[in-house]
């Protein structure tokens, strides 16, 4: 009950036993105390309302960033775009149990590999940084490849080819920070039973190798790699994506240990 009102009965309780007693009185003092009976349920409903309104106002006042228990750094002058395949897209659909910053942007779809990036990814990327708003510093992270490593392919030249088209929009894009991050290890006992699998922990570790090496000799200097492979400790339910706990890590480790912000 709230504190206004158990004050209100109080007073109440109080003006009815004056009353009672003012009733032996002169009718002038009955008045006064009549007339303060009259006023109080106003007073009253005043109360009671202001009160609601500010329980409304209290439950309706959201944050404009969303943090973690890691503290995820203030970006609010940043604009984080994460170009990705199902990993990401997952993330994205997970907006109401992770924290993930709210200039976060994703442009990421489920079963992506290089055709996706080519026809979509890219051209999607390029309409947000031709686009962008002026205020903010851009960022752009891919993290592409994992199906590509589900098919027969030469690893070698397929993260020659990624990269060869991340360099494309880079080179258009030189005011932008760009970042490659690991592509993420798979559980291969788990993922056997779950999908037509042929990937292995050791194809992701050449890709990320051979792709991490077309980075350092591109020479480009608004690109880094960020090496969540070998600092995060990854729980995989279907042996292929990542529990909440473990999305919730690799947005941590984004926001906080991989973007360099302005």
């Amino acid at each position: 009950m709230s504190k206004y009102i158990i004050l209100l009965i109080f007073i109440l309780i109080l003006l009815f036993v004056l009353y009672i007693i003012d009733n032996k009185k002169d009718k002038g003092k009955k008045i006064i105390v009549s007339s303060f009976l009259l006023i109080l349920p106003i007073f009253s409903l005043f109360l009671v309302v202001d009160n609601t309104e500010a329980e409304e106002v209290k439950n309706n006042t959201l944050p404009l960033l969303k943090t973690t228990k890691k503290e995820i750094k203030n970006i609010s002058l940043n604009k984080v775009v994460i170009v990705g395949d199902s990993r990401m897209e997952y993330i994205k659909n997970k907006e109401d149990e992770l924290d993930i910053p709210n200039n976060f942007i994703f442009d990421a779809k489920g079963g992506a590999m290089i055709s996706w990036a080519k026809e979509i990814g890219m051209p999607t990327l390029n309409n947000i940084l031709d686009s962008k708003d002026k205020k903010y510093q851009y960022h752009v992270l891919f993290n592409l490849g994992v199906n590509d490593l589900n098919t027969n392919i030469n690893i070698k030249n397929r993260a020659n080819e990624y990269f060869n088209l991340y360099k494309n929009v880079i080179k258009k894009h030189a005011n932008v920070q760009f970042y490659l991050l690991s592509v993420n290890p798979i559980d291969e006992d788990i993922i056997n039973d779950n999908f037509k699998n042929i990937r292995t922990n050791n194809k992701i570790k050449q890709f990320n190798y051979y792709l991490k090496k077309e980075m350092t000799g591109s020479n480009l200097d608004n690109i880094k790699y960020c090496d969540s492979y070998n600092n995060l400790e990854f729980n995989l339910p279907d042996g292929l994506h990542y529990d909440t706990k473990t999305d919730q890590k690799i947005i941590d480790y984004i926001a906080n240990n991989c973007i360099d912000y302005k």
